[in-house]
């Protein structure tokens, strides 16, 4: 009689239990104005190819602070609440959601913060980016 092998367990990947995959267990996260920084900013004698113009575009098109100094300000604020990983951070910064509810429907891992807590974050980046040069 033939003997089964078991396969090891493989994790699902599902971003809303943060469940991103092996390659992303040690990964920072970058807000995309951070990369547009990096992008605008690299070694001038680096050629230009399609794939850096093209990522270039869009980083252009979706960053969504002027400065290194709004960026920096957003990441601090949203580093004080020790609850939130560097993913849920880049996502909350990238896509600014307007209130609570937004932000957990869009970023699922959230409902482990409280309403209020959340709003208020929130509206501390509402007004860090209305007031950015």
């Amino acid at each position: 009689m033939a003997t089964r092998q078991r396969r090891p367990a493989v994790e699902e990947e599902d971003a809303s239990q943060l469940k991103l995959g092996a390659e992303f267990s040690n990964a920072g996260c970058l807000l995309i104005s951070e990369v547009k920084y990096l992008l605008e900013n690299r070694d001038k004698d680096a050629p230009d190819t399609a794939v850096y113009n093209k990522t270039l575009e869009y980083v252009k098109t979706f960053a969504k602070y002027n400065t290194t100094d709004t960026a920096s300000a957003v990441r601090e604020t949203l580093r004080r609440e020790p609850a939130l990983t560097q993913f849920e951070t880049a996502q909350i910064a990238n896509l600014c959601p307007a209130d609570a509810e937004e932000a957990k429907s869009i970023i699922p891992s959230l409902v482990k913060i409280d309403d209020d807590k959340l709003q208020s974050l929130l509206d501390e980046i509402q007004t860090v980016r209305k007031f950015q040069a």
